[in-house]
């Protein structure tokens, strides 16, 4: 971690940022493994007919272990800890879209940025960072950026309903900027489920690759679940001039990342690009 703060304090605005549900953990926002514990909570409750309390403690090992042998006995469902469980789940425990938005809708609401958010608005502000992509729905960045500018105008934000937005305000350098990949939780198009990850906005991803062969990239909270945004940033390495400035993947607790990350920095090296895992710590559980 100290090796990549001091390349970071050498390299100011040439690197973006990709976040993940991990930065708004401490937000109380429910990160994807806490989202999928619940909805194979609920898919038992409503399909065995038990008491919710019989399962009400996600924490117990052995309520988990009950959880995952349910599922385990699906003909549709992935495997426990597949890349997709996340998305199959969440379509299959709320199908249509309007649920899925209002489920969103609710976990949301009422969060405000933490310290993490702010720190990162600070960077847009000094312009030590220009350029933030994320998965995530909230709205806890933009929050943090308004209180940090004063102004609720000074961040430019695309999301799925406003796709060529992107790439008109990198090409136009209207900074700072957030690209919200899977759309804003109030926009009429949420990318939650297998089927709609698989065909991620096609601008949108070559707006991603275009833009690592420009900068170099850290992302931070993210597991690297959704294989579209796994494809841009693996089709970016054999990009000419690919991460001019690094390919930095933040990875907490001691268990190894998921394999596609972990081949993802094997092959930016392979390919000649400094890359690589950065080890941290913090105090949220998973």
């Amino acid at each position: 971690m100290d090796d990549f703060a001091r390349r970071f304090s050498m390299r100011p605005a040439k690197l973006m940022w990709l976040l993940g549900a991990g930065v708004s953990a401490s937000a109380g926002i429910l990160t994807a493994w806490d989202m999928i514990c619940r909805f194979k909570r609920e898919l038992y409750i409503t399909q065995r007919k038990v008491s919710p309390q019989s399962v009400a403690d996600l924490s117990s090992p052995a309520i988990l272990a009950t959880l995952d042998a349910f599922l385990a006995e699906s003909d549709t469902l992935p495997e426990p800890g597949a890349p997709d469980e996340y998305s199959a789940l969440f379509e299959a425990t709320y199908p249509q879209e309007q649920d899925r938005r209002t489920y969103i809708d609710h976990m949301i609401r009422g969060m405000k940025p933490t310290h993490g958010h702010l720190a990162l608005a600070a960077l847009l502000r000094a312009t030590h960072c220009n350029i933030v992509w994320t998965t995530n729905f909230d709205h806890l960045l933009a929050d943090a950026c308004a209180r940090t500018f004063d102004t609720t105008a000074a961040l430019n934000m695309a999301s799925l309903d406003g796709t060529l937005l992107a790439g008109e305000f990198i090409s136009e350098q209207q900074w700072p900027i957030e690209i919200k990949l899977h759309g804003d939780f109030r926009s009429r198009r949420l990318k939650n489920t297998s089927e709609e990850l698989r065909h991620q906005d096609a601008q949108f991803r070559r707006q991603l690759v275009d833009a690592c062969r420009r900068f170099g990239l850290i992302v931070a909270g993210y597991s690297g679940r959704d294989s579209s945004v796994m494809d841009a940033l693996e089709e970016a390495v054999g990009e000419h001039g690919a991460y001019p400035n690094g390919l930095f993947w933040m990875h907490r607790g001691e268990a190894a990342p998921f394999e596609r990350v972990t081949r993802l920095i094997a092959k930016a090296r392979a390919a000649g690009l400094e890359a690589g895992i950065v080890r941290i710590e913090n105090s949220t559980r998973r």
